[in-house]
């Protein structure tokens, strides 16, 4: 049986121009590509907190899990300030509120995500180009769309 895997050439990603405060917003907003700025995407899913149910009667100690924290995305690629995607980050981190941020694969599947621009940063050496990280806190609920329907 042969490997399972996606392959990153083909991924998409791309950022709203604007304000979005859903994950499916009608209309939908216009978007900038950071496909020909990115080198990498990163996603760490947060972590659920535990929340101690043990009582006095309890033989072992009991938990229920809290709300779901939907983490943080790190994109990693070129600083360039004509770049469409570079400015709206840019706006982003000055206004602080919420885009769209949808990561399209290979295979036709989406993730989708409300962010908020937690950091830029950019990196310069001799005989380099200028790099630059974008992070993300993502807010809310995320979404996974497979094309299959599963």
């Amino acid at each position: 049986m042969p490997s399972e895997v996606l392959l990153v050439q083909g991924t998409s990603i791309r950022i709203s121009e604007t304000t979005v405060d859903v994950l499916d917003p009608t209309p939908l907003p216009t978007f900038a590509s950071l496909d020909c700025i990115a080198r990498e995407i990163q996603y760490q899913g947060g972590t659920t907190p535990e929340i101690d149910t043990t009582t006095l009667c309890s033989t072992a100690k009991e938990f229920r899990l809290g709300l779901e924290d939907s983490g943080t995305m790190t994109v990693t690629g070129h600083w360039k300030q004509g770049n469409p995607a570079h400015a709206v980050i840019r706006t982003a981190s000055r206004d602080k509120q919420p885009r769209l941020i949808e990561v399209t694969f290979e295979d036709g599947s989406i993730f989708r995500a409300l962010a908020l621009v937690s950091q830029r940063s950019w990196s310069a050496a001799v005989d380099g180009v200028v790099s630059a990280t974008y992070n993300f806190r993502l807010t809310g609920e995320t979404e996974e769309v497979d094309p299959s329907g599963a």
